[in-house]
Formats: C-alpha cells, sequence, structure tokens
C-alpha cells in the first residue's frame, strides 16, 4: 500500500516487535509497497535488516471478522515456516516470535510478521514473466504441489467460491441509489451499471465452471498468488513471497497465471507431478481473480474513502479487472 494506516503508528509498532521478536528498532520505515498489507524496514540495534508486514484482519478477501482472520493468517503462515522447514528454500517463511509463534496481534484488528530482509526485485503484477522465469515457476510448483503431505496439518482450505461474492451481489442490486462513500463511489455504480448484465452473465458462467473445476481431482497446497509480483529474484534465485493466501485447492490457482492449457508449461507440470492441468479449472480461476479484484474494489470505492495513491490504484484495478472479466466471459 502507498499510504501508511491510520491508526497505526511507529511507536506502537516498535513497542510490539521488541516484546514479541525482541527487536529494537534503530530505524523504522514505512515502505510504499504491495498491494492489501503494509510493510516497513526496519533496521535493528545490532544493524539487521527485517521486513515487517501489518495486515488486516478483517472484511477483504477473509471477509470475517478479526478473531477468524487472524486464525486463518496463523494457520498460513505456520504452514509456509513447514514447507520452508522441510527444504522448500524458495518459500520466504516469518520469523518465529520469542515464544515460537508465526505473528502477534497487533491491537483488535491487525497482525504483525516479521520475515528476513531480502534484497532483490520483483516485477510488476501485470507483465508477463519471461519464457525462462515461467518454467523456473513450474519447477518450483511442482515441488510445492507434491509437498502437499507435509501442509496438510496446518493448511487452511480454500474453497473454490467468490471470496467476496456476497459483496458484489449487493452492489449489483444497488445500482438504483447513489453511492456516496468517496470520490470514486459514484464512478464506480456508473461503471457497474453500465456493465450490470454482462458481470451477471459472468457470475453465471463462473459458477457452471466451479462444477466443471471440482471433478478434476484432489486439492494440493498451493500459494495462491505466485504472480511477478510475488515472485522475487535475490542472489540470482527465484524465492516466493507473500505466503499469507496459502492453503489447500486445486492446483490450477497457481497453475492459471503461469500456464495455458496444452503450453510448454502445461506439459512441464505434467512431467514432473504427473498430473494434467484442467482446462476448465485453468479458465475458472482466471474468471475467479478478476471477479474477486473487482468485488473487493467496489467494497472499497463504495465505503468512505478519500482520493490518494491507493484508491487510485484501486479504481484502475477495478476498471482493469472490469474489461478482463467481459474478455473472459463474453
Amino acid at each position: 500500500m502507498r499510504v501508511p494506516p491510520d491508526g497505526i503508528d511507529d511507536r506502537q509498532l516498535s513497542r510490539a516487535l521488541e516484546k514479541h521478536w525482541g527487536l529494537i528498532p534503530a530505524r523504522l520505515g514505512y515502505l510504499p509497497v504491495g498491494f492489501g498489507d503494509h510493510h516497513w524496514e526496519l533496521t535493528d540495534a545490532a544493524g539487521r535488516s527485517w521486513f515487517v508486514t501489518v495486515a488486516g484482519l478483517a472484511g477483504g478477501w477473509r471477509g470475517t471478522g478479526p478473531a477468524a482472520g487472524y486464525v486463518d493468517l496463523r494457520a498460513a503462515m505456520d504452514t509456509v515456516i513447514a514447507l520452508a522447514g522441510a527444504g522448500l528454500e524458495f518459500a520466504v517463511a516469518p520469523v518465529p516470535t520469542t515464544d515460537g509463534r508465526a505473528l502477534a496481534a497487533l491491537g483488535a484488528e491487525h497482525a504483525i510478521t516479521v520475515f528476513p530482509y531480502l534484497d532483490g526485485a520483483c516485477r510488476d503484477v501485470a507483465p508477463e514473466m519471461p519464457p525462462q522465469d515461467r518454467l523456473a515457476v513450474i519447477d518450483m510448483l511442482a515441488r510445492l504441489h507434491s509437498a502437499t503431505p507435509l501442509a496438510r496439518p496446518t493448511a487452511p482450505v480454500r474453497r473454490l467460491d467468490l471470496a467476496a461474492r456476497p459483496v458484489l451481489e449487493a452492489a449489483l442490486e444497488e445500482l438504483d441509489r447513489p453511492w456516496n462513500g468517496g470520490p470514486y463511489a459514484e464512478l464506480a455504480r456508473q461503471l457497474l451499471t453500465r456493465q450490470a448484465s454482462r458481470l451477471g452473465r459472468a457470475v453465471a458462467r463462473f459458477d457452471e465452471l466451479v462444477r466443471e473445476a471440482a471433478r478434476s481431482g484432489p486439492p494440493v497446497i498451493t500459494h495462491g498468488e505466485p504472480h511477478p509480483g510475488n515472485i522475487l529474484r535475490a542472489a540470482g534465485k527465484l524465492r516466493l513471497i507473500d505466503w499469507d493466501t496459502a492453503g489447500l485447492a486445486l492446483p490450477e490457482r497457481d497453475l492459471w497465471s503461469v500456464a495455458e492449457a496444452g503450453s510448454r508449461e502445461a506439459e512441464r507440470y505434467a512431467e514432473l507431478t504427473g498430473r494434467r492441468a484442467s482446462t476448465a479449472a485453468l479458465h475458472m480461476y482466471r474468471v475467479r481473480w478478476s471477479l474477486d479484484e473487482i468485488a473487493l474494489s467496489v467494497s472499497d470505492l463504495r465505503g468512505p474513502h478519500e482520493q490518494n495513491e491507493d484508491t487510485e490504484l484501486t479504481w484502475a484495478v477495478l476498471t482493469e479487472e472490469t474489461e478482463n472479466v467481459l474478455q473472459l466471459v463474453p
């Protein structure tokens, strides 16, 4: 996120880092990166650097209250710790607290995770990866999916349905009255009004694809978002970061962003795992991504908001993903 969160200051965060990790910040600087969570770079008294993430536990794709959100995030972080400990060196896992937990609460609605600070670079989310990188990611995903028995004791289950479906359905039912949440509220309403019938067809087609995909095979442990923005190149190696959506799901949940049905990447995955990607499941997850992004963006823009870099980006995501889903489901 480009704008620091309201209600969390550096002193509060510093106290929590010292209490739960024994880290005494010599410097704590906000990092305007990523989308969804908030991040800081911490330099401790010994000169070591750490990457600190503060995640909101209510609303968003989790769609539940803070208590359930904390349980979900803890399960995902426990899972990546187990995977990294079992030899999946590309999995960037959080540093446990002094009492061995994967995260710590920050107030009632947020949680902190701490990671080693890795010097490296990620691409933007949207640009397509070079073929060599796509094959390298396929190799990582094949190893990850094959590690399902290690992850099953802790991993949350990621259902096929839309994370924020009630939000989208409520918005589509309330297009006949003004939206007054902020500067982008009416723009969002007008966009959805123009495309309401087509979005309704997209949701119906998504439901058909879910029924087809559900027959494609057993779930595996998935990362959830292995797009270029979550692939870090550090010291000449690729690593997967941002595991908060990790969980048990169909393998196509990871594959759709790096492989087309029948592609070289899909063939490579089949060679490594013995499992062929389902065309229906690949298409379902592509559509699901766009519909979830639309629903979550609408949720933010219908509610109280100001015009800043984050809401500008949310509006851009809404317009782009609306166009994407209408191309996927004409």
